[in-house]
């Protein structure tokens, strides 16, 4: 028996009863870059509102349409191909330790303070070069799937999409340098099988806040950040049930969460 959405929502809630502010700290990074960005959309529609006014109001309509039609832009492709890569893959690590940290709240494992650090705990020696290689290998999946069609790509992103999460409990016990990366990818495959809806489902009860995001100039992802990140983790303990994890501390989950059915 899975849990519903509201349930899964209900626990991450829980979880960060009374750690708020730790949470909101534990995100930081992700919470600023996303404020910011917001910000930065909001102000350029309203640059180029106005500056497309002045131009056609003052008979410059001919030269503001040749230089946009030129992609009169000198920036654009150094940002495009170098830095726009870098931010990604910064970003992706990050929202991944994120992850991992609301994944042993969840558990009760992290009860000490959660601070900015926690989210770059995948910077390390060990971590950081596996988990690059699966979300290279995972991010080629599924672009190799979306030129097929769009909703093949969407499928296959939801069906890789706890390839972290099984990367981060067999590390703690099997010796996962000398595993495929392609062996996360796939066991992920298998674990979300009939379960690929409910996923898409639960990020969709997550679209009103992104939609009214904006309205708040994108300080509601302070609140929406890591309450998403905590359900998805939530989501992921719900759904494998230990299976990852060594023998004696998949028990302790089985008796915290009740029986639970192979896949």
């Amino acid at each position: 028996m899975y849990k519903t959405s509201s349930e899964l929502k209900r626990t991450a809630k829980d979880s960060l009863a009374g750690r708020w502010g730790e949470a909101i700290k534990l995100s930081l990074v992700p919470v600023l870059i996303s404020v910011l960005a917001t910000l930065g959309v909001i102000l350029m529609f309203i640059v180029l509102g106005a500056f497309g006014y002045f131009m056609y109001e003052n008979g410059g309509g001919e030269y503001f349409d040749d230089a946009y039609a030129a992609g009169y832009d000198g920036f654009s492709p150094t940002f495009s191909y170098i830095v726009s890569p870098i931010i990604s893959v910064v970003w992706s690590i990050i929202t991944i330790g994120i992850s991992f940290t609301f994944l042993d709240v969840i558990r009760r494992e992290d009860k000490g303070p959660l601070e900015v650090k926690d989210a770059f705990r995948l910077f390390n020696g060990n971590d950081f070069v596996p988990v690059f290689l699966i979300n290279l290998v995972m991010n080629i999946f599924i672009g190799l799937w979306s030129m097929l069609f769009l909703i093949p790509g969407i499928v296959k992103t939801y069906s890789y999409s706890q390839s972290n999460f099984i990367y981060k409990d067999l590390s703690t016990h099997e010796d996962t340098k000398s595993m495929g990366v392609t062996s996360f990818i796939t066991e992920s495959r298998e674990l979300m099988n009939g379960h690929k809806g409910r996923l898409f489902w639960l990020d969709l009860t997550f679209i009103g806040w992104h939609i009214l995001a904006p309205f708040t100039l994108g300080l509601l992802y302070i609140y929406l950040i890591p309450y998403q990140a905590a359900t998805k983790a939530a989501f992921y303990e719900d759904l494998s049930k230990g299976r990852y994890l060594k023998d004696e501390e998949a028990e302790a989950v089985v008796e915290e969460d009740g029986e639970w059915t192979n896949f």
